[in-house]
């Protein structure tokens, strides 16, 4: 004869049960969870690596239309020319968005010539910051911090100098920092910094004028007009700003490259020096509004 289980050891049983039934469900939602995990990060990894790819490719095509330019012995850089037009705004991709930009870097004033006594780029950087809506001591600040320190590759750094963000904004309007010394391209400053390096308002506006034509700003041209280059200033560049956002899926990426070119002796460069994985520096213009 058969002994059954009174009703404790029966309650104790299915107790047991449904324990047992609750860790397997607890292991099987882990397990699935882990699988959704994984999947979603390999998704994810799959995207970022697309989108790298993509945004190296839009620095290389840069890279190319300005080393055709260079080899074609431009002797201007205008924003009339191929190598500012060869942006894509917003343009639709498999799953996602693409911006690309590319610009001139020599269109504003590199503070970094005040990493040496200058006495003209100090004076230039104390009207600059009229010019910005700033008090003229702050030119002195910046310039004692470069002086004291290393040159910066990003404004923000001139924080250091006691300038707010505010400040720091303002001044990006006219200013930037670049790796070497540089002049400013009238073909592409903004035309209240070509008033100030020019020192002549009448001037500055005929300069302002005469860039609009197709073939833009040239010395003989200027001659031809009266008008000496002030110091500091040119009419051709050799850094230039490639800025591209990419989304796909989940994932958005950004990029910004800073682009050299140079020709010495017939050794025709064109390489980025610097790059920025994410947020770019201050002194890089932003993507176009919408795009």
């Amino acid at each position: 004869m058969t002994a059954r289980a009174n009703p404790g050891e029966r309650g104790m049983i299915l107790i047991n049960v449904l324990i047992i039934v609750f860790l397997a469900t607890t292991v099987l939602a882990i397990l699935l969870e882990r699988e959704d995990s994984d999947a979603e990060r390999t998704i994810r990894m799959g995207e970022a690596t697309q989108a790298r790819a993509i945004a190296d490719g839009a620095e290389l095509s840069a890279v190319t239309e300005l080393r055709r330019d260079l080899a074609a012995g431009s002797q201007v850089d205008t924003t009339a020319e191929k190598w500012a037009h060869i942006d894509d705004r917003g343009v639709a991709i498999d799953n996602g968005r693409f911006t690309f930009e590319v610009s001139d870097a020599q269109s504003q004033f590199n503070v970094n010539l005040l990493n040496r006594p200058d006495a003209w780029a100090q004076g230039k950087l104390r009207q600059i910051a009229t010019a910005a809506g700033l008090d003229a001591s702050v030119a002195d600040r910046i310039a004692a911090r470069l002086l004291a320190k290393d040159p910066v590759d990003d404004l923000a750094a001139l924080a250091d100098a006691g300038l707010t963000e505010v400040q720091l904004r303002q001044l990006g309007r006219f200013c930037t920092a670049l790796p070497q010394p540089t002049d400013v391209n009238l073909n592409t400053a903004p035309e209240a910094l070509v008033a100030v390096l020019m020192g002549n308002p009448a001037q500055a506006q005929t300069v302002v004028t005469m860039r609009k034509s197709p073939a833009g700003l040239s010395q003989p041209k200027l001659l031809a007009a009266g008008i000496v280059l002030p110091a500091g200033t040119g009419v051709t560049s050799g850094f230039f700003w490639a800025r591209s956002r990419i989304e796909i899926g989940g994932t958005r990426q950004q990029l910004t490259s800073l682009i050299e070119r140079s020709n010495q002796r017939g050794q025709l460069r064109v390489a980025a020096v610097e790059r920025w994985r994410g947020a770019g520096p201050l002194q890089a213009p932003p993507l176009a509004p919408g795009a």
